[in-house]
């Protein structure tokens, strides 16, 4: 059995994954000064044949753990962005951008509030680990997301481990 544990979600060290997003940086004011604007945080890789993005809400349920990692996904035709609408905290697990997951390079990230992510195009990832109940995010992503969703099935027991703190 394989175990992991989540690590801080920082820039560089998630870069090969995708982007952090977070109101970090240099910004303008804007809206007579009532409004900071951060910008240009992350790009959204899309490709046809279907390459308008649309933009939803999930609305999740907590996650038990330890959690089982059963099976990565991913999105060849299109990046995918999540950005919580609150100040909850959630888990991000990849397995790198290739042509399959790379099981023995799996890793997962923990954000900070505050903290969006947008997952490169064809980075494997596991779905949407959420750590309270009715946790709400806006994702962007490609118009044809489930035709453009692939699964692949884990070759042996993972097992997520986390303890809220």
């Amino acid at each position: 059995m394989r175990r992991m544990r989540p690590e801080p979600l920082e820039a560089a060290a998630f870069a090969p994954f995708g982007a952090v997003i977070e109101a970090l940086g240099s910004s303008e004011a804007i809206n007579d000064g009532t409004t900071q604007r951060f910008s240009n945080l992350a790009t959204l890789d899309l490709r046809a044949p279907r390459s308008d993005p649309v933009i939803g809400i999930y609305v999740a349920s907590a996650r038990a753990f330890p959690l089982r990692i059963a099976r990565l996904e991913r999105h060849r035709q299109a990046a995918q962005v999540f950005l919580p609408l609150g100040s909850q905290r959630f888990i991000v697990v990849v397995g790198g951008v290739a042509d399959s997951p790379q099981w023995e390079g799996l890793r997962a990230f923990l954000s900070a509030p505050g903290q969006g992510v947008s997952l490169a195009r064809g980075c494997w990832h596991h779905g949407l680990i959420a750590l309270g109940d009715g946790d709400r995010f806006a994702v962007i992503e490609g118009g044809d997301y489930r035709r453009d969703t692939e699964e692949v099935a884990a070759p042996g027991p993972i097992e997520l481990d986390f303890t809220s703190s």
